[in-house]
């Protein structure tokens, strides 16, 4: 039902969307535009979430945000309002660090990023090392000459990185020179909006310059990659045609949901307008196709209206926002 349709939700018979959301028993969320921006929860998605959980359906939060370890995020996420826990939080950094214990890898970590990398490497007993080392006054070529190398360092990893600089590619790449260094990124988010007319970069500004200068192709193990949820997967506990990816970006989380064979949302109340979306569909390339959600509803907020039982209370709106949860009907 409603495969790669762009349905909109809102204009869709109350009893379909009603059959497709009892199809669904496992609900993976985006975080920054899905339930909150930053630091702040967007409006509804609160009592959504929780709602969701009260149905019974299993809700995760599968993030590409790789600044904080999961156990933070899952912190975050309660100080919010979310009912979930530290288990049912899946990030990128944490991802990262699953595949290098899965590769007995041994070696040290040079890490690009925010410090939730290194937490999360650190959880796994995986040493990590960071770019101390600046350029400063030193022509460039100077600095790449004579700047101490680690033989001990067997992966160059990067994500976001507030303090990203020319001196940081060039170790990076300078590590990368050895084809038997691993190159692995958290994700390839561009922006974030901060607000109206402002954005703030994401990790794929700190990944394509190295990708560019090393020549080397990094594994990216964020959205869109499947292995963000291989635990599950593996465990048997997901099964693809009754999991639910709602996200707000078409290149990670749509493509997510495609890769994994799962039915998908998008929001408009993060990276991605519901016209970005129809131009897509519109085009008709195969490839594209995959950035398709089967759905879209201008927040999560507005799912509230099908996870009230009664149709008339739904009208009214279910929602006591002085409690800031869901009221149960």
């Amino acid at each position: 039902m409603f495969r790669r349709s762009c349905t909109l939700l809102a204009k869709t018979p109350r009893q379909q969307v009603l059959e497709w959301l009892g199809s669904i028993d496992t609900v993976l969320f985006g975080s920054d535009g899905v339930l909150w921006k930053f630091d702040d929860a967007i409006e509804g998605s609160v009592e959504a979430f929780n709602a969701m959980r009260a149905k019974g359906k299993r809700c995760f939060i599968v993030t590409n945000d790789a600044s904080m370890v999961s156990s933070d995020l899952a912190q975050k996420a309660m100080r919010l309002g979310f009912r979930v826990g530290e288990q049912e939080v899946l990030s990128s950094a944490a991802c990262i660090s699953n595949y290098l214990v899965a590769k007995k890898f041994n070696k040290k970590a040079l890490v690009v990023g925010e410090a939730g990398i290194q937490k999360e490497l650190g959880k796994a007993g995986i040493q990590s090392v960071t770019i101390d080392q600046d350029a400063g006054d030193k022509q460039m070529k100077d600095f790449a000459r004579l700047f101490e190398i680690d033989p001990d360092v067997g992966a160059v990893v990067v994500g976001c990185d507030s303090s990203f600089n020319v001196s940081k590619i060039v170790v990076a790449c300078t590590y990368l020179l050895n084809p038997k260094v691993l190159f692995l990124g958290t994700c390839m988010d561009t922006s974030y909006q901060v607000c109206q007319k402002r954005v703030t970069v994401g990790a794929a500004a700190m990944v394509v310059p190295i990708e560019k200068s090393s020549n080397r192709k990094p594994l990216i193990m964020g959205k869109p990659n499947p292995q963000m949820v291989n635990k599950l997967r593996h465990s048997g506990s997901l099964n693809p045609e009754k999991t639910l990816v709602i996200g707000d970006r078409l290149s990670s989380d749509i493509i997510f949901a495609s890769n994994c064979g799962f039915k998908s949302l998008l929001v408009g109340s993060g990276a991605t307008s519901l016209e970005e979306a129809q131009k897509l569909q519109s085009e008709g390339n195969g490839r594209k196709l995959m950035m398709v959600p089967d759905t879209f509803l201008p927040s999560l907020g507005h799912l509230m209206e099908y996870l009230c039982e009664d149709e008339g209370k739904a009208e009214k709106k279910c929602v006591d926002k002085t409690e800031n949860k869901a009221t149960l009907v």
